[in-house]
């Protein structure tokens, strides 16, 4: 099954995180599949049980990645920072919620600006998710949508994923991040209308749309764009092998 509509089997039932999600099972253009297992895209991870961890552990997962800025880090502890079991690594892409940025006037805005100036983070993300061959890793911000968002349209981009489905999979977090949405309200800060944050905070298929638009027109595609920003032939060769099945 590959369709979004069967979110039920993309989505892991966990009780203390509601948008952690396989990137396996998408259809590519050459029509092969994206392997399940292999690839996660999660909201916040500090409310996890024990045994939603041991549910991510039996996944095979060993890497998470958390894209969160330092005073996130500080208020929402990852139940992973310490584990003896993955290695947790921290690269702070963007704090989305609070840019005061005029140029930036939506999400859409957000995510190319972070294809063109986050560039030495995000090829820090990608070079610790090309490695840990046959290992499971697992990239996650606040709600799992914007950080999280561009990284997984890049990684399905690499893999050959129509824009369709890209955008479907971005448009899901809105589904997912449903039961959560008054907690993350609470994050905005002050002298930002109410208005203004919730569009902020949802997940407008447009918005991945103008990024993937952006991505192709400057840089041919998320294979190019990686090449351009650092990340090696052999890495890239990695993450195809992690991403795609044979």
């Amino acid at each position: 099954m590959t369709s979004l509509t069967h979110s039920f089997e993309r989505r892991l039932a966990l009780t203390g995180a509601y948008n952690v999600r396989d990137l396996g099972g998408y259809a590519t253009k050459d029509g092969r599949t994206t392997k399940w297992g292999r690839l996660f895209r999660a909201d916040g991870l500090h409310k996890l049980t024990e045994d939603d961890q041991k549910a991510l552990l039996g996944k095979g997962l060993r890497t998470v990645i958390d894209l969160r800025h330092e005073q996130e880090l500080k208020q929402f502890r990852n139940v992973f920072s310490d584990s003896n079991e993955v290695a947790y690594h921290n690269v702070s892409l963007v704090n989305p919620a609070t840019s005061t940025r005029r140029d930036i006037t939506c999400l859409g805005d957000l995510y190319v600006d972070m294809l063109d100036n986050v560039q030495p983070q995000l090829l820090r993300v990608f070079q610790l998710l090309a490695a840990g061959e046959g290992q499971a890793a697992l990239f996650h911000c606040a709600a799992g949508k914007d950080r999280t968002g561009v990284t997984a349209a890049l990684l399905l981009d690499l893999a050959d994923v129509p824009e369709e489905t890209i955008v479907a999979d971005y448009a899901l977090t809105g589904e997912c991040i449903a039961p959560i949405m008054e907690e993350l309200r609470k994050g905005k800060p002050e002298g930002v209308p109410d208005e203004s944050y919730d569009i902020f905070l949802a997940s407008d298929p447009s918005n991945m749309v103008m990024m993937l638009e952006h991505l192709q027109a400057k840089y041919s595609g998320a294979a190019s764009y990686l090449a351009a920003i650092g990340l090696s032939e052999s890495e890239l060769e990695a993450l195809r092998r992690k991403l795609l099945k044979d």
